[in-house]
């Protein structure tokens, strides 16, 4: 059964902004991106939806040492992506474009903490959670922005904390509860360790 046509527009804008990336290959672009193996479920995810565009392959990507084994997701080129491209990266740098914001919503927002979200417990009286949003490749109004159509669209409140020259997003202590209460449905059951973290808090899960 095929996709909700907005649905797809909007995974493929997440995907590219906080996942991979899309890459000129002739005339059009093509989607690429990698991750873990073992996070299979959220692979095979991207490939549903590029699917209703285009297709791809998936194949492993060699490690070396002991690192954990790596799958990478490339589709043909599309015409889709090459839209996508054009609005996503500005001078070779990938931004957060308005019209990715105007698409925020739940699920993405769960594409986003799966992507570049860490779960954390102040380890000397496991009380204390944090979540942080690793949103480092933006700049300060870029994540500004986007802490503020996450509060817009899901009532999610955060701050924008610098670390070294770059800056993250922090979800305040007090929502913390509502923001696993909110992506919990879209998150994938490979990443579910990363709600799990913050359970010897008291959150639920």
């Amino acid at each position: 059964m095929s996709m909700d046509k907005k649905r797809v527009s909007k995974l493929l804008y997440y995907f590219t902004t906080f996942n991979g990336g899309v890459y000129y290959s002739g005339q059009n672009a093509r989607f690429v991106m990698n991750m873990r193996s073992e996070n299979m479920d959220y692979i095979l995810w991207v490939q549903e939806v590029i699917n209703e565009h285009t297709s791809c392959i998936i194949r492993d990507v060699i490690q070396r040492g002991e690192r954990a084994p790596l799958a990478c997701i490339t589709s043909k080129t599309h015409p889709a992506f090459t839209k996508i491209r054009e609005r996503v990266y500005i001078e070779n740098r990938k931004v957060i474009d308005p019209h990715t914001l105007a698409m925020l919503d739940a699920e993405a927002l769960a594409i986003i903490f799966m992507a570049d979200g860490g779960a954390s417990v102040d380890k000397r009286h496991n009380t204390y959670p944090e979540i942080r949003l690793h949103t480092k490749g933006f700049s300060y109004f870029e994540n500004l922005a986007l802490s503020k159509a996450i509060y817009e669209k899901t009532g999610v409140r955060s701050t924008i904390n610098k670390h070294g020259k770059y800056f993250f997003i922090r979800i305040k202590s007090a929502d913390i509860q509502l923001f696993v209460d909110t992506v919990k449905p879209y998150v994938k059951p490979s990443f579910y360790y990363k709600l799990e973290r913050l359970a010897p808090t008291g959150v639920v899960i």
